[in-house]
C-alpha cells in the first residue's frame, strides 16, 4: 500500500499530465488522448503514465511518436508545474484495456445471438 504522499503525488501528476496533453496534442491530429492512471516508483524518481485513446490507429501511432520525441519537453514543463526535490522521469504508454473489454463484450454478444437463433 502506498503512502498518502504517493497518492497525492499520483493525483497531482495525473492532473498536470492531462493538462499538458491537452495543450500539446490537438484532437483533430491525434484523436482524444486522456490520462487513465499514473504509477510512481517508491523513490518518486520514475513515473509511468497510462494513456487512453479514442480515434484511429494512425492517430494513436502519431500521438505515440509525438510523445516519445517530445517527452523531455513535456517532462520539463511538468517539473515546472509540480515542484519536487526530484522531478520524476516520465514514461508514456497506451492502455488498451478498454479495447480488450469491448472485444470481450462483442464476443459475448455474438455468443448470445448464436444461442438465440434456432438450430
Amino acid at each position: 500500500m502506498q503512502s498518502l504522499r504517493h497518492q497525492r503525488i499520483r493525483k497531482l501528476l495525473k492532473r498536470e499530465a492531462g493538462g499538458l496533453l491537452r495543450q500539446h496534442l490537438s484532437m483533430e491530429t491525434y484523436g482524444l488522448v486522456s490520462v487513465h492512471e499514473v504509477f510512481v516508483s517508491g523513490d518518486l524518481k520514475h513515473a509511468k503514465i497510462l494513456l487512453g485513446h479514442v480515434g484511429s490507429v494512425t492517430q494513436q501511432k502519431a500521438a505515440s511518436v509525438y510523445l516519445s520525441t517530445h517527452r523531455g519537453e513535456i517532462q520539463k514543463e511538468m517539473s515546472c508545474r509540480v515542484v519536487m526535490k526530484y522531478s520524476p522521469q516520465v514514461k508514456f504508454s497506451f492502455d488498451d484495456s478498454i479495447e480488450k473489454g469491448n472485444n470481450v463484450l462483442s464476443i459475448i454478444d455474438e455468443l448470445e445471438d448464436s444461442d438465440d437463433s434456432p438450430s
